[in-house]
């Protein structure tokens, strides 16, 4: 049997609804092209049309969502739950999910909202930084490329509220950049540099 291919199809049915009311509908018409046997395609469409699976879609559905706030938390903040809901609504009904890897997610996630970022005031900031921590995260050593992210008003006052919970306002002007870099201890350290290119290190997670 075809196991990568049947566990390829099952994710479909749970995180694409279209996928799988296409399945119901055609039958082997949907299914036939992907490298299934028989006995896999008639299991897969019974599961299809099985209630239990909206179960399972709620309970992906709210994990997706869940590592998402943890990937990027003050983004998914600075949105609100109103604007998150709609704009998580449109994105995974553009780009469903090819497999339960979710920083290769919240990365593309970054890129969908970054044409609308400008929206909001701070969000292509905050955008900006919380997406360069998911690519030094995701590094395996120090050899990563640094990242640059540059700002506008000052990020200490900008992070400190978002991190308080609280909606950011009249965050003080700042023309700087924050340079990050994943050392070979396994650490992430961010320094910010002014536009007089005067450096203040600021230790971030690992």
């Amino acid at each position: 049997m075809s196991l990568q291919a049947f566990q390829s199809t099952m994710l479909r049915l749970i995180a694409d609804p279209a996928f799988r009311d296409r399945a119901i509908a055609d039958g082997d018409a949907t299914l036939a092209p992907l490298g299934l046997t028989g006995i896999e395609r008639r299991r897969l469409l019974a599961i299809a049309a099985d209630r239990g699976l909206d179960i399972n879609r709620t309970l992906h559905k709210g994990f997706r969502l869940g590592k998402l706030r943890a990937l990027l938390p003050m983004t998914c903040q600075l949105l609100g739950s109103r604007r998150l809901a709609r704009e998580l609504s449109g994105f995974w009904a553009y780009r469903p999910p090819a497999s339960f890897s979710f920083v290769p997610e919240a990365l593309e996630f970054c890129d969908w909202l970054a044409p609308r970022a400008a929206r909001i005031r701070y969000l292509d900031e905050v955008l900006a930084y919380e997406r360069a921590m998911l690519e030094l995260e995701r590094a395996r050593s120090g050899d990563a490329p640094s990242q640059i992210v540059h700002f506008r008003h000052d990020p200490t006052r900008l992070f400190g509220a978002l991190s308080a919970g609280l909606r950011p306002r009249a965050i003080p002007a700042c023309d700087c950049r924050a340079i990050g870099s994943r050392g070979r201890d396994g650490h992430i350290h961010w320094r910010i540099r002014s536009s007089s290119g005067h450096d203040t290190d600021n230790a971030a997670r690992e």
